[in-house]
């Protein structure tokens, strides 16, 4: 369950005014679509980080996507990011996973609820491609591992992080 002080930044079924949600387990920004579907016994939630969690101008990631079963939580930090800009995402997304007090926050509340610590998984997805060497250098440079740097399009599928979270 996600903490009380952040439900307002959970996505919902619901259209709101959280422009980036994509229904209760996905996010959007230009384009760039990405989901994490709950299969029985399992939670899910889409978070918007950029514009509600974090109002700072500090650089930030887009949101988290949340999954959790009953002895395991995922925590998938998301960077929505078009072709011209990829590199900054991995900044993006170290900033948040190594410097934000408010994630970290939301893993200790994650953890006193579910009674395991939550991992963390960190994804890019981009109408952009990036080279396997090219990836490496970003995640030495930023001292963040990527998990994957996901291809979507409008015309493309839109990727579901489940089945890149529990191997």
């Amino acid at each position: 369950m996600i903490p009380a002080s952040l439900a307002g930044c959970v996505c919902s079924k619901y259209p709101d005014n959280l422009t980036t949600c994509d229904g209760p387990y996905g996010l959007k920004e230009q384009g760039k679509k990405v989901r994490l579907l709950p299969k029985a016994g399992e939670q899910a939630w889409a978070l918007v980080l950029d514009g509600c969690v974090f109002q700072d101008s500090q650089i930030k990631c887009d949101g988290a996507l949340i999954w959790s079963n009953k002895s395991r939580t995922v925590v998938c930090l998301v960077e929505l990011k078009g072709a011209g800009d990829i590199a900054h995402a991995f900044a993006q997304l170290a900033f948040v996973w190594h410097k934000r007090p408010a994630f970290h926050q939301l893993l200790a509340d994650l953890e006193r609820q579910g009674g395991v610590r939550p991992v963390v998984k960190a994804f890019v997805v981009t109408n952009g491609l990036l080279s396997r060497p090219e990836k490496e250098r970003l995640e030495k440079h930023h001292g963040v591992r990527v998990q994957e740097v996901l291809h979507c399009e409008a015309s493309t599928p839109i990727p579901d992080l489940r089945s890149r979270i529990l191997n």
